[in-house]
């Protein structure tokens, strides 16, 4: 077995039977996303992209908690086992460290070619159809949308991370309809583009089902 197949073969293990949106399937198309980002850029180094790619969520404090999140505690157990060498170890570790939505709101985002590559390919996949299906799973037992709640204009790296019981759809204004503006890479900017159109499609059509009030649609609006 090689080093890859060693992480992704733990990576299942620990996440395989989560049901919130982070499982080892949403792991895998972060991968998948992310070698073809990697197609289009020679420079990248594919077996640190990999990696990176595969163990981003072993951690993630939604999941772990941050003590988890701080340590790198699964990451580091997993890269351990894997023969990657230290040096290698350190820049994923590296990389997994100033990935994420929160993060970015507080000014934190990867600086080499791999970390951009994983960071966007995680955020193509919180965007588009699956993303919007990713929320709801994410929230389950949570009402998808309360008409006379809306989100409010600014919220807080401190207070997204802990931002679980509100309606479903406020995680839309607040992260999904947010995220094309946050790519780092040519390839993560057109996913990201057209994922976006897909979930502006499917508020349009769920507001007009729902008869959602106006102040919807005016928020809506701000993010075409």
């Amino acid at each position: 077995m090689n080093k890859i197949e060693y992480i992704k073969n733990a990576v299942s293990e620990l996440l395989g039977k989560n049901q919130q949106g982070h499982d080892d399937k949403h792991v895998l198309r972060v991968y998948k996303i992310a070698m073809k980002i990697c197609d289009e850029t020679s420079d990248a180094n594919r077996e640190l992209v990999a990696a990176a790619a595969l163990l981003h969520d072993c951690d993630d404090y939604k999941l772990f908690g941050e003590e988890s999140e701080r340590l790198q505690t699964n990451t580091k157990r997993i890269l351990a086992g894997s023969g990657f060498d230290n040096e290698f170890c350190e820049k994923c570790l590296d990389i997994i460290k100033h990935m994420g939505y929160s993060k970015r709101l507080q000014g934190i985002q990867p600086t080499s070619i791999e970390g951009k590559i994983v960071s966007d390919a995680d955020m193509c996949d919180a965007s588009g159809l699956i993303g919007i299906m990713r929320a709801m799973e994410f929230r389950n037992g949570v009402p998808f949308f309360v008409p006379d709640c809306l989100p409010p204009d600014n919220l807080s790296a401190e207070s997204y991370r802990h931002d679980f019981d509100t309606p479903v759809i406020h995680h839309f204004f607040h992260k999904t309809l947010r995220l094309r503006n946050l790519a780092l890479t040519e390839f993560g900017r057109k996913c990201l583009e057209e994922r976006h159109k897909t979930v502006v499609q499917f508020l349009d059509t769920y507001f007009d089902e729902v008869d959602a009030p106006q102040p919807w649609k005016d928020l809506l609006n701000k993010y075409r």
